[in-house]
């Protein structure tokens, strides 16, 4: 028996079985952003119950496409559970992170203070600072009905781009909220209505343009 012919034809087959399976990744994410971008969260779902899916992707990243398809689907119960579950599974630092933030501002949005403040603990080891800190003033706002952020909030509105913008409009609406301050809690929601008024205003000139 040629047991080095037999070696060479085994480490044939692993490179071949490897190239295989990154080919068939890269397909497989492709026509996975093409449904996405067609707003067809239900097909992505199906194309990642695919069994060569299952297969070829690690458990992670699988729930994390998952995630996206179910959140843009809003369907919280299964975000939640999703969630949950990647938040039990091993992850690089970087992984873990970015679930992390998603995490607690998926919590924040349901109301399950609780939750967030328990990924906040986590996130006050992991996070960069400047992340901390919008992890802080966001659950200070929402969690505590804090409105001890407005003058900061304020004067970063004035140089703010785009999509900060509109993300401070509307947490100082709700900051002027918890201070009772009805007037401008609506003055502020309704400039968040008129950024997002004036972005889909410009989706359509730009559509226009094309044809």
């Amino acid at each position: 028996m040629d047991w080095q012919l037999i070696g060479i034809i085994l480490v044939a087959l692993c490179v071949i079985s490897l190239v295989y399976t990154e080919v068939q990744k890269r397909l497989v994410f492709s026509r996975y952003e093409r449904l996405f971008e067609r707003g067809d969260f239900e097909g992505c779902l199906r194309l990642l119950d695919g069994p060569l899916v299952r297969l070829i992707y690690p458990r992670y990243n699988l729930l994390y496409m998952r995630l996206n398809a179910q959140m843009c689907l809003q369907d919280d119960d299964e975000s939640r559970r999703i969630i949950e579950e990647m938040l039990g599974l091993r992850a690089s630092d970087e992984q873990r992170l970015v679930l992390l933030l998603r995490a607690f501002n998926f919590f924040v949005e349901q109301q399950d203070y609780a939750r967030a403040k328990e990924l906040l603990g986590e996130l006050r080891q992991k996070a960069a600072p400047e992340q901390l800190a919008e992890c802080e003033r966001t659950y200070a706002i929402f969690a505590e009905k804090s409105s001890a952020y407005i003058k900061e909030m304020e004067a970063e509105l004035r140089e703010a781009g785009p999509a900060d913008r509109t993300k401070l409009l509307y947490l100082l609406s709700v900051q002027y909220e918890n201070k009772g301050d009805a007037r401008r809690a609506n003055e502020y929601l309704e400039r968040v209505q008129d950024v997002f008024e004036a972005s889909v205003d410009a989706g359509d000139g730009a559509d226009g343009a094309e044809g």
